[in-house]
């Protein structure tokens, strides 16, 4: 057993003896203000880290970590929204003059932690974007805490373990901070090619399906329209074996979901693709947000290859401790395409396989989805970010865009659609998505910590991309 199982099992046996021996009948330890002493800070209308505030302040003005710690409550204080520099400097100094400063802190403290209020079904809106009706609508109790991403080697030894993933309790983005990333509505490109994809392929040999880059969701879209999205033509024809979609949905693209767009028509995927008209089918193409996906990509890198270790990822700029690179040169990407090619189509090597190469993990998204937003033919650009707080509206109208039906009920997927084994393992679910790409903190500060690679982002990513999708800039 390696170094990590035998870390990992020995904090089970802790846990269970103090649980033995009735640790968690005693009376709990007195709150001191400095612990958890983190979340959104404010500062002339940017949001930071309160940790790194507190380490900024004593790096830079000589104070003791108490100090700092005070210092920062005028920007730091949990839960409490501020409309300018002015009320925080209030905030703070109303808590100063109060001699019970500490214990109106951990109030506030408490607050955070108390269960969360369910609504009755009666109020519940469907189209909401609120976190807690969207949980509630997906019959998720945030109550119940959640097990995080994690890399997949990690995830992969605690399951040979028997390791039992600990949960952590779910702390909701606000309404605002959602739409302050993704704005208040979804984000469907292609809706206007709809009418034209019904008119030339005949009701029955309407087929729609996912395709997107890694970690952009395909697996999560193909559950959701299967559950959801029927296309009764096919279906009443009883003709149709499972394997060749009788509901009009089909597990991907018949080309290879993720391969790029120029794959159309010269390629045949190993899964699904035989015996598919690839005119006929209508392609989902679904996008993620730049940042968290490069996020993704750093825990399941699949079949992208690229120097980096976990200290250092994203790396679109080496620093000194990536090997082989000179500091500030960008690291390549080269990403591997598998597929059965049609018929005279040229043959890349004996493995069938094609690597092709990018400039930077960034410059794979630019591309990637660019060249898809240029396709001619029918297609939809769906958000993965919209499946989260638009699920209903956003697969109601891909349906109908296909000529297809939704079921009476709207299901949802509670858990990670990926599954949790192979190389999908350590995928995160419902409520552990919801709560990571809401944060609006840990998408500005806790990806792109290296300010070389920020710099690189800020003036790579492809504007266009990100206002065609409503994406909050760098």
């Amino acid at each position: 057993i390696d170094k990590y199982t035998q870390q990992q099992q020995q904090q089970q046996q802790q846990q269970q003896q103090q649980r033995d021996n009735g640790n968690n009948n005693k009376k709990k330890q007195p709150w001191s203000w400095k612990q958890e002493f983190c979340g959104t800070c404010r500062f002339r209308d940017q949001e930071f880290n309160c940790n790194h505030r507190v380490e900024w302040v004593m790096k830079n003005k000589g104070k003791t970590e108490d100090e700092a710690m005070l210092e920062s409550l005028k920007y730091c204080l949990k839960n409490q929204e501020h409309s300018d520099n002015g009320g925080n400097n209030a905030a703070a100094s109303s808590l100063k003059s109060n001699n019970n400063w500490l214990e109106t802190i951990k109030q506030q403290k408490d607050n955070q932690h108390a269960p969360f209020k369910l609504l009755p079904k009666s109020q519940w809106d469907k189209y909401s974007m609120d976190p807690l009706q969207v949980l509630q609508r997906a019959g998720v109790d945030p109550n119940e805490g959640f097990v995080p991403s994690m890399r997949m080697m990690e995830a992969r030894k605690a399951l040979r373990a028997n390791i039992e993933l600990e949960k952590q309790q779910a702390q909701l983005p606000s309404l605002a901070e959602i739409q302050s990333l993704y704005g208040t509505k979804p984000y469907i490109l292609g809706l206007d090619r709809c009418q034209a994809y019904r008119d030339a392929v005949d009701p029955e040999f309407r087929l729609i399906g996912p395709a997107g880059l890694f970690n952009s969701a395909t697996n999560l879209l193909a559950q959701l329209l299967k559950m959801n999205c029927i296309n009764n033509a096919r279906l009443k024809t009883k003709k149709y074996r499972p394997r060749d979609a009788p509901s009009g949905v089909k597990i991907q693209a018949p080309w290879g979901k993720h391969n790029p767009v120029f794959w159309r028509l010269h390629h045949e995927a190993k899964v699904g693709g035989a015996g598919t008209k690839q005119e006929d089918f209508l392609p989902i193409v679904m996008i993620k947000d730049p940042l968290t996906w490069m996020a993704s990509m750093c825990r399941h890198s699949y079949e992208a290859r690229w120097r980096h270790y976990p200290g250092h990822c994203p790396n679109l700029v080496a620093n000194r401790f990536d090997k082989g690179k000179e500091v500030g040169e960008t690291i390549p990407v080269f990403v591997k395409f598998a597929t059965q090619h049609i018929g005279d189509e040229p043959i890349p090597d004996p493995k069938n396989r094609t690597f092709i190469h990018y400039d930077s993990l960034l410059e794979l998204w630019n591309r990637w989805y660019t060249e898809w937003t240029a396709a001619e033919f029918p297609r939809l650009m769906v958000r993965f970010e919209d499946l989260l707080f638009h699920a209903e509206e956003t697969i109601s109208q891909i349906c109908d865009c296909a000529g297809g039906q939704m079921r009476p009920r709207f299901r949802y997927v509670e858990d990670s659609a990926k599954g949790d084994t192979g190389p999908h393992a350590g995928s995160a679910g419902f409520l552990a998505s919801l709560v990571t790409y809401g944060n609006s903190t840990k998408r500005m500060k806790d990806i792109l910590t290296d300010e070389a690679d920020y710099e690189f982002a800020k003036e790579n990513l492809d504007e266009k991309l990100m206002k065609d999708f409503g994406y909050a800039p760098l």
